[in-house]
């Protein structure tokens, strides 16, 4: 090797040595770098200033039930017999009094038929009692006593007879029909529920009717459409702020339709527990017009309980409690000043303030919690509705 290789293979040699300490030094300058910055103070969430506002903020009581008509009628057979011809469909409009099922009414009619003879004979053996010289009072008396034994008969046949056709007792449409052509049925009896129904359209409004299985027991289902109920119950905390005609809205489960109604009835028995605790019947009654609402269906509601204008609130992630105290953090110059305020009530993502700040106060917030305005619009005043948890204080 002569002397003008020995010297390039040295020079070689210098570069990578050169390039390798240069990486060891960028590779210590950025662990350096990275051992300072987690060696201090870690930064503080971002926030932003908002301002203590006044304004109308309402209470609510939320709770959930089960939409049903407000009138419906469960009509039965109140006499035992075989199906013969069943008149209405699922979602037949009917009126008052029409026909919607008979049994067959041979033997029934064969009935009538007798006991209207046994009471013709009874009549005409008083009259011959009656026109006998010899006859005494306690004869006449017995002759009467039959009379009166088969008028009785008589009309108990006829209404036998009467009740082999199944009638509605209401103006509405079929909801459930709960029979076929050959099914034996039993005596038993009919009932409406509810309250009165309106409107000039029968069909206005009904959706969601089924024939089969009925959970009523009733062979036949009558309902007036166009009147809606929420039928639900609720807690004893909150019993005592709901009144009836109290506004709300009802929103079907699965479905972003909001219906006007108002409380109409409260229990004050309760009808079940869960647990230790007591829940009372509460029915809505719809005053919306035009949604769709689905017999059976679950739904959940919010009661307004209480419109509160003029009060002061912030929005409640600016607080930070410690204990009793409660405290904000204040924009002063370039840094921050906390504050010591009292606070009342909860209004959904804001809070009252009833002192330590006064109305266009500014304080800091984190970013992006501040609510203003509702993603869609609720009911109420002013198109919003609050929180269900109207506490004297926020548990943090």
């Amino acid at each position: 090797m002569n002397a003008r290789t020995r010297a390039r293979t040295r020079w070689s040699r210098r570069r990578w040595v050169l390039a390798i300490g240069a990486v060891l030094v960028a590779v210590a300058a950025v662990a350096w770098v990275v051992v300072v910055n987690s060696s201090g103070k870690p930064t503080s969430a971002a926030t932003q200033v908002v301002r203590v506002t006044r304004g109308t903020q309402t209470t609510t009581v939320t709770l959930s039930g089960t939409l049903a008509p407000q009138q419906q009628a469960n009509v039965s057979f109140a006499t035992s017999g075989t199906v013969r011809e069943i008149q209405a469909r699922v979602g037949d409009a009917v009126s008052a009094g029409q026909a919607l099922a008979a049994i067959d009414d041979r033997d029934l009619r064969n009935a009538v038929t007798l006991a209207e003879a046994q009471l013709t004979a009874a009549r005409a053996q008083l009259q011959t009692v009656r026109d006998a010289d010899s006859a005494t009072s306690a004869q006449v008396a017995a002759a009467q006593a039959q009379v009166a034994s088969a008028q009785a008969s008589a009309d108990s046949a006829r209404t036998r007879l009467s009740d082999a056709v199944l009638s509605s007792p209401l103006a509405g449409v079929v909801a459930e029909v709960n029979l076929k052509v050959g099914d034996q049925v039993s005596g038993a009896s009919a009932s409406v529920s509810g309250l009165s129904g309106s409107g000039s359209n029968p069909l206005s409004g009904l959706t969601g009717l089924t024939s089969g299985s009925s959970s009523t027991g009733a062979q036949i289902v009558v309902v007036v459409p166009d009147a809606w109920q929420l039928n639900a119950t609720i807690g004893t905390a909150d019993l005592p702020s709901l009144k009836v005609g109290q506004a709300a809205v009802v929103t079907p489960t699965g479905t972003s339709t909001d219906v006007a109604a108002v409380v109409d009835t409260i229990g004050i028995v309760a009808s079940g527990a869960s647990g230790a605790a007591a829940t009372f019947p509460i029915t809505l009654r719809i005053t919306g017009v035009g949604a769709q609402l689905f017999s059976g269906a679950n739904a959940d509601a919010v009661v307004t309980t209480a419109t509160l204008p003029g009060v002061l609130t912030i929005p409640t992630e600016a607080i930070t409690s410690s204990g009793d105290k409660v405290t904000v953090q204040r924009p002063v110059g370039s840094g921050t000043q906390s504050t010591e305020i009292t606070i009342g009530r909860r209004f959904g993502d804001r809070i009252e303030v009833t002192g330590g700040l006064a109305e266009g106060d500014e304080i800091l917030a984190p970013v992006g919690v501040v609510v203003s305005t509702p993603p869609r619009p609720q009911f109420g005043p002013n198109g919003q509705f609050a929180s269900p948890d109207a506490s004297a204080s926020p548990s943090r």
